[in-house]
């Protein structure tokens, strides 16, 4: 390890974090767009931002329409890329701080994020900066590209990649250290019923139902209004106790019902980490004689089907491989209107797994509704034996001490994204992470180690 080096990247830390703090501000996450902020202004903001921060540093910066861009440092055919993104997924509920405040506290930095991903590809533009200050003759290049997409359909790389080169090599600190070699298969199952035209009795008519923010979060909260005639079932469901540990909210507003389910958030990469929202509704929901027996049977079999699973079994799709683990399930979205029904499966599957195969699975057990695959990618391997898990496995032991191994996720990140590359950082073994989650935060500590373990990465490829 350059030691020189490395005290360069530790008399920048303060600096860091305060920059870190002010991106978080920006409420990132994807709203309708314009022809100049596809993704809404806040995104557009961020990325001006991370730019900005490059160009003050002295790199080569690039803006691809607002879709993403990048900072770039070096010479040569050779390109490494180093891939973030400035989006994020919806703060959610049950934050004992401003989501959107960069709130340092506790050794700690706050907000949406910071985790995922803006901290850890902030902190990766740092410690280029400190290894341009150390004053490397680079023999290749280390472009780091911001994306403002991720979490919502990856438009942001699409678009890029129409105009730009693709890196021959690279990483993306948008997962755990030591390294990913292994991301399952993700695909978002879109389940649809169109309604019948019905006469409504509402001796117990379902009015509406929304519940989620993304596919890939377990659903926090879940609403439903429905309309009765028996003023009894307000007390049947006021006593009911879901079984998953939700909390149950009700409402009565003349004829009315209004209820709320509130569950806990988590990444839809590891839904039996959260308490979902939508399945404690949806069972709510089947304890009571629907006055449409078409949605009426259509929740009892998705209650069947899914319920409060996470691993597809009911559904018929269960299974793991040795390379990547076990398939697993989130309900990610659901909304019912008079029209229709739809809800968004968010599956991720091993890597030896057949998508067509567990599309036509799906089809047979929920046999009435249309399904289809929306937002897809195919698994990632990169093999032990590859050049770069050596050269990581290498820069991660002699920063940290600690021995180096691989890991197979259930989450997706732009490693994907081009040719030979894996998740690098940031969360450190035995560390935990807070992504998706409220109160999300990443110590200042790993930031900074964060940095370090970049620049001396930098500092061996350019070199």
């Amino acid at each position: 390890m350059n030691k020189t080096l490395d005290d360069l990247v530790l008399s920048m830390k303060d600096e860091m974090i305060k920059e870190i703090s002010e991106i978080i501000k920006f409420k990132s996450y994807k709203v309708k767009g314009t022809e100049d902020a596809p993704f809404g202004i806040e995104t557009k903001k961020a990325l001006d931002y991370a730019l900005e921060l490059g160009k003050k540093y002295g790199f080569k910066t690039k803006n691809v329409d607002n879709y993403a861009g990048h900072v770039e440092f070096g010479n040569g055919k050779k390109t490494f890329g180093v891939l973030g993104h400035l989006d994020v997924v919806p703060e959610g509920t049950g934050w004992s701080v401003d989501p959107y405040g960069g709130v340092v506290k506790d050794g700690y930095l706050w907000g949406r994020g910071a985790t995922d991903d803006k901290g850890p590809i902030i902190a990766a533009l740092f410690a280029l900066k400190a290894v341009k200050a150390f004053g490397i003759e680079p023999k290749s290049k280390v472009r780091i590209i911001f994306g403002t997409n991720e979490e919502s359909g990856w438009e942001c790389m699409k678009h890029y990649f129409k105009h730009e080169t693709k890196p021959d090599w690279g990483v993306t600190p948008d997962g755990d250290f030591p390294m990913i070699n292994v991301e399952k298969g993700i695909a978002d199952v879109n389940v649809t019923l169109y309604r019948r035209q019905r006469k409504v009795d509402e001796e117990f008519s379902l009015l509406s139902f929304k519940g989620g923010d993304a596919p890939n979060m377990v659903a926090p909260t879940a609403e439903a209004v429905v309309k009765f005639k028996d003023k009894a079932l307000i007390e049947e469901v006021i006593k009911y106790k879901p079984s998953n540990g939700s909390k149950i909210e009700v409402t009565n507003k003349g004829r009315k019902l209004f209820i709320k389910a509130t569950g806990k958030s988590a990444h839809g990469a590891n839904p039996s980490a959260g308490i979902n929202a939508i399945s404690t509704l949806v069972d709510l929901l089947n304890h009571f004689p629907i006055d449409d027996d078409e949605m009426q049977y259509h929740l009892e079999n998705i209650a069947k089907k899914i319920g409060y699973e996470t691993d597809g079994k009911s559904l018929g799709i269960s299974g793991q491989d040795g390379m990547s683990g076990p398939l697993t399930v989130n309900l990610g979205l659901m909304e019912i209107t008079p029209k229709k029904m739809k809800f968004v499966l968010n599956i991720r599957y091993p890597i030896f797994f057949n998508l067509k195969m567990i599309k036509k699975q799906i089809e047979e057990s929920l046999k009435g509704m249309e399904v289809s695959i929306g937002h897809h990618h195919d698994p990632l391997f990169v093999s032990p034996d590859n050049e770069l898990i050596h050269l990581l496995s290498k820069v991660y032991e002699d920063v940290t001490g600690q021995k180096s191994f691989l890991i197979a996720i259930g989450g997706g990140t732009y490693a994907r994204a081009i040719p030979n590359a894996v998740a690098f950082g940031p969360t450190f073994p035995g560390h935990g992470s807070t992504e998706h989650q409220p109160d999300e935060r990443i110590s200042i500590d790993d930031l900074t180690m964060i940095a370090r373990i970049y620049a001396q990465l930098y500092y061996k490829i350019l070199s």
